[in-house]
């Protein structure tokens, strides 16, 4: 059955002699070089080989994600999230899934617990994103600054930041 999802014999070596986190290592790799084909084909590998491979669940919801196909990306991170359930950048990736798929109520609740458990800038700047839609501007620019007070160099909240203080000064 696994072996039939194997497509040929690179790719049934690989499953019979790399362990998960080499298939991982591999994958990512070809990740940095652009080749999401052959990061696609790992991650499902490293999947087939161990269906309790959360990383591998979570990379694929991303690779998703920038393709803005949402609805694969929340498929993979709830199957993510049936294995971990208290991990801060998959809870993350899922509100930034339904942030972008415009389910503002989604995205909070899962930004709020990924900041329950992690400080996370992304998580403070995505959740400000949420706050600025609903044109509560100085929330937005508490959350933006909390992100940069976390990651000083995270440009994103530093122009959230400005864009707050326009809207705001507009009041």
């Amino acid at each position: 059955m696994i072996i039939s999802q194997l497509k040929n014999f690179d790719s049934i070596y690989i499953f019979v002699t790399m362990n998960i986190q080499s298939i991982l290592m591999s994958a990512s790799d070809a990740l940095d070089n652009e080749n999401m084909e052959e990061a696609e084909k790992l991650f499902n590998l490293a999947i087939a080989k161990d269906r309790n491979c959360y990383l591998a669940y979570y990379n694929l919801a991303i690779m998703a994600e920038d393709s803005n196909n949402f609805a694969k990306a929340e498929e993979y991170l709830k199957k993510a999230l049936e294995i971990k359930s208290d991990d801060a950048d998959i809870l993350t990736a899922m509100g930034t899934v339904y942030l972008k798929s415009e389910h503002p109520d989604e995205a909070e609740n899962f930004f709020i617990k990924a900041l329950e458990i992690s400080e996370n800038e992304v998580a403070c700047n995505n959740l400000g994103i949420v706050y600025f839609q609903r044109k509560n501007y100085k929330k937005a620019k508490e959350l933006y600054k909390k992100a940069l007070a976390i990651n000083p160099d995270y440009q994103e909240a530093r122009e959230n930041v400005a864009l707050a203080n326009f809207y705001i000064a507009m009041l």
